[in-house]
């Protein structure tokens, strides 16, 4: 008995990118956030450097700051990121294991 297994893939690909593309938003718009968030500061900083209200020694300290801090929110994007990674696999297995049952049963 021969499984057409094209069209099981298939649907296990589309099932996979579904979930991801539905998950993906969340992922720029928290970015957009982040960085939103940074530029305000980042602004103030680099104003007042030029303007004479800092040094160079705390204009670097406060960004080595900014960025130990804006790491710290890109590792949020990393779990999400794992997250939306392990919905797809889910998604794909069960298309898959769906399919291949189905196929099965509808052959005999």
């Amino acid at each position: 008995m021969g499984i057409e297994f094209g069209p099981i893939l298939q649907n296990a690909l589309g099932a996979a990118t579904d979930a991801v593309k539905s998950s993906a938003p969340q992922v720029e718009d928290f970015l957009r956030e982040i960085a939103k968030g940074h530029e305000a500061a980042i602004k103030s900083l680099a104003d007042a450097l030029a303007d004479g209200d800092i040094d160079e020694e705390t204009f670097k300290d406060e960004m080595d700051d900014e960025a130990r801090t804006l790491q710290a929110e890109l590792q949020v994007v990393a779990v999400i990121s794992n997250a939306i990674a392990q919905r797809a696999i889910n998604a794909f297995r069960k298309a898959l294991i769906d399919g291949i049952t189905g196929a099965i049963k509808a052959a005999l």
